[in-house]
């Protein structure tokens, strides 16, 4: 049976707002699969551990300590670093209620922080929820898959340039999924101020700009935000 005019439009919107999701990915998974090529995992066990794992942090771990991660310790490490997971489904979960079971578990691959976020703050206004989590999820996990395998081709460790773009990248990406809301997306904005104030800040604070820009980003938004809905009023 065809999808809906309404499921279409929510997963294609889905997709476009994972975009900026993407484009951290991009970075963030490359460097995965460089440092699997050089642990030796094979271009299919690095794409098939970023298809079934899909955490990075997890990944990094599981890459860097392969020798000596043991199953028991791979298993406590694997529940520590995920259980946020099941906090994530349980709130989605109530959002999905007609959703079948078994699509809903078969989506439940597609959870990551991202989708989770850009769903809870931008998929109640889509025409169908669910629709749009897949498309979240389906443009975030090809683009982390595509990454790895981009990044495994390539098989150096990540340069001293590609690094520090990481730590920039991250903290601004959690910032611009935060600004992120169906009646007036910051996200560009909030990645634009976050690479321009980063260097600056870093250079004055040290370590505290992974606090500082993202929370000072954030609030110069909500400050933009406030006083353009007053001139409005």
């Amino acid at each position: 049976m065809n999808a809906s005019p309404f499921v279409r439009s929510s997963f294609l919107q889905g997709c476009r707002d994972a975009l900026p999701v993407c484009l951290t990915f991009m970075f963030l998974f490359s460097s995965i699969g460089a440092l699997a090529s050089k642990a030796g995992f094979s271009l299919l066990q690095a794409t098939a551990m970023t298809l079934t794992v899909h955490a990075a942090p997890l990944q990094a771990l599981i890459v860097q300590q392969a020798d000596t991660l043991g199953i028991a310790a791979l298993l406590v490490a694997t529940v520590v670093v995920n259980f946020r997971f099941v906090i994530m489904a349980s709130v989605l979960a109530e959002q999905f209620q007609h959703v079948s079971l078994g699509r809903s578990l078969l989506s439940a691959q597609l959870l990551s922080i991202s989708t989770f976020t850009l769903s809870s703050r931008c998929g109640r206004g889509a025409a169908d929820m669910h629709a749009y989590y897949l498309g979240c999820g389906v443009a975030t996990l090809g683009c982390a898959i595509a990454a790895t395998a981009a990044g495994h081709c390539v098989g150096a460790t990540p340069s001293v340039v590609v690094a520090q773009l990481i730590a920039i990248i991250l903290p601004v990406h959690f910032t611009a999924l935060a600004c992120h809301a169906p009646n007036g997306n910051r996200t560009l904005q909030a990645t634009v101020a976050g690479f321009a104030l980063t260097p600056v800040i870093g250079s004055q604070l040290g370590s505290l700009h992974v606090l500082v820009v993202p929370l000072g980003v954030a609030a110069l938004l909500y400050a933009a935000d406030t006083c353009q809905r007053r001139a409005a009023a």
